[in-house]
């Protein structure tokens, strides 16, 4: 199992288990499936929730099972096949199958008092939000270069706009992470730093993206425990923009746009796939081209967070234009993004966010 990251640990598993059930995977008739998690394990509390419908056996035993294994002629034949497109639902079973693992009574009730400590009832509506940066990578792989990944830090002060405004609406805001570089600040009693709080633990922080209203994420891997659960995902900040999860009819997001540094302008749709950027996935990459990558303003994300929870209230008002601005962004996002619209995308259900697309009409073309 790839458990050292919460992402692949939850929603790779999740959809190896319905590619089986679907059918889009094969495999021996006569055979018997042993999973192992090498250390180290993202989410201990979630390996034991697999255990549940998995058949899991100890590093100690496994680890060299598969080394031996791989010495032998034919070894794949005995490796289980991998997911299609590691986390990426790129056969749109999420909205189809129902979630594979379930919450026990016992669990429940720890989840409420866990609940209580943050001053939230079970009846309480609350959202949850985690924002990338490179403290915890530093922190659970210190060895390791990740600066290629530096394009998809965010800063949190942009986030406390919208998840006041959805305060405001009487939602609880839930900031989570395991490590953060900051500390969230708001004056909004509704908005909890979950992430420094004493609460946090590994179990809550599956209890809460599985029964949060909607979570917001960039693609940071916390967004897979709600999509495992059948949570629906508001993406903001999104990188990198070729892997823009589009699979579920419930998501909605906006990705980060892509900045000439000698003119200082922003590049359209069609600049984008010029310059070969729309499929970067490494800073350098972007920083040879000539390209930064703009975070959205805090304008963009409170109004993305806000048409989220119109949509699941049912109180999103679409306008006439609306329908053709969706369809030219997925086509052009299908044209520049080349080849990978067939490695990381099947049908295109999800939304792209409605009011950034009327307010950049000219970031279309």
């Amino acid at each position: 199992m790839r458990s050292d990251r919460i992402g692949h640990f939850a929603l790779e598993t999740e959809l190896w288990l319905l590619e089986q059930e679907s059918g889009v995977a094969s495999r021996p008739k006569r055979s018997v499936d042993i999973w192992f998690a090498p250390e180290p394990i993202a989410n201990r509390v979630l390996h034991k929730m697999w255990k549940q419908v998995l058949t899991i056996w100890p590093n100690w035993l496994m680890v060299s099972v598969f080394r031996i294994n791989n010495l032998i002629p034919g070894a794949f034949a005995h490796q289980i096949n991998k997911t299609t497109a590691t986390c990426l639902d790129v056969h749109n079973l999420l909205d189809v199958y129902p979630p594979r693992l379930k919450f026990t009574a016992t669990q429940i009730e720890q989840g409420h008092a866990g609940l209580a400590k943050l001053g939230m009832k079970p009846t309480d509506r609350f959202v949850c939000f985690i924002v990338r940066d490179s403290a915890y990578t530093k922190k659970a792989f210190p060895e390791k270069d990740m600066s290629y990944h530096d394009f998809r830090n965010c800063d949190v002060d942009d986030y406390v706009a919208g998840a006041e405004a959805l305060a405001d609406r009487g939602l609880f805001v839930l900031r989570m992470g395991s490590v953060v570089s900051k500390p969230l600040v708001s004056s909004n009693p509704r908005v909890i730093d979950y992430a420094n709080s004493k609460v946090r633990s590994e179990f809550m922080d599956l209890f809460l993206g599985a029964h949060c209203e909607f979570n917001v994420s960039d693609g940071l891997g916390f967004y897979a425990i709600p999509a495992m659960f059948r949570r629906p995902n508001a993406y903001v900040n999104y990188s990198p923009f070729f892997m823009y999860y589009s699979s579920r009819a419930c998501d909605l997001g906006i990705a980060k746009t892509m900045i000439d540094t000698a003119t200082g302008k922003r590049l359209n749709l069609t600049e984008m796939g010029k310059r070969g950027v729309a499929r970067f996935g490494e800073t350098s990459q972007f920083t040879s081209a000539g390209v930064s990558v703009k975070s959205n303003t805090p304008s963009e994300i409170k109004d993305l967070m806000l048409e989220m929870l119109d949509r699941i209230e049912s109180k999103w008002l679409s306008r006439p234009e609306d329908d053709e601005l969706q369809r030219k962004f997925w086509e052009k996002y299908s044209e520049i993004i080349g080849p990978d619209r067939i490695n990381f995308h099947g049908e295109i259900w999800s939304k792209y966010g409605a009011q950034f697309l009327r307010d950049n009409q000219d970031w279309i073309l």
